[in-house]
């Protein structure tokens, strides 16, 4: 394997890792539904954005809970609450992977990252490499309890553990999330 290769592959297994980058506003809000259900519960559209690496697009998020919800009440998971991720390029799995560590290892001691580890690696499993267009899905329900993650509306992946639902959607909107613009982004109706 070159060097140059190498480079490569490590530039694009960054890409994931260092969304550093947002867009956002109106125009893509345009873009997603103003309204979502999940069960018996009617959303509302929170906020979208786009997680973006140096010049790349890499997907649309929106987040979607009750109307009335508070900030705190989303980011700390106690209401239904949905966050679409659309895709605007190919990404591997293990891109999608090294991201999600990424933001873990910034938000939890070592110790507490290792407890996690089994809940997180099981929603993980469940994931797959996305090409341009595909549509993650992640839902909660604490009223039933429901954690779903679908992949262009195929359930790939389900749960009761309102504690994997807390630190899954976390990953875009605990301190520190992610993307700093995008978390923003996504809770700008609650600010």
């Amino acid at each position: 394997m070159t060097i140059r290769a190498v480079l490569i592959g490590l530039a694009q297994g960054l890409a994931l890792v260092a969304m550093i980058g947002c867009s956002g506003g109106s125009a893509l809000a345009a873009s997603f539904s103003s309204e979502a259900s999940l069960g018996d519960s009617d959303l509302a559209l929170q906020g979208a954005g786009t997680a973006s690496y140096m010049l790349w697009d890499v997907y649309d998020a929106a987040l979607y809970a009750p109307a009335e919800a508070s900030q705190d009440a989303i980011i700390n998971a106690e209401v239904p609450m949905s966050l679409l991720l659309e895709y605007r390029r190919d990404v591997d799995v293990e891109d999608i992977r090294k991201a999600t560590r990424a933001a873990l290892d910034d938000q939890y001691e070592e110790e507490e990252r290792e407890a996690l580890r089994p809940k997180i690696e099981a929603i993980q499993n469940a994931m797959t490499d996305v090409t341009d267009g595909d549509r993650y899905r992640l839902d909660w329900d604490p009223d039933v309890p429901r954690l779903s993650l679908s992949l262009n509306g195929d359930t790939r992946f389900e749960s009761d553990d309102g504690e994997l639902a807390r630190v899954y959607f976390g990953i875009w909107l605990a301190e520190p999330p992610l993307s700093d613009e995008l978390r923003a982004a996504l809770l700008s109706r609650t600010e």
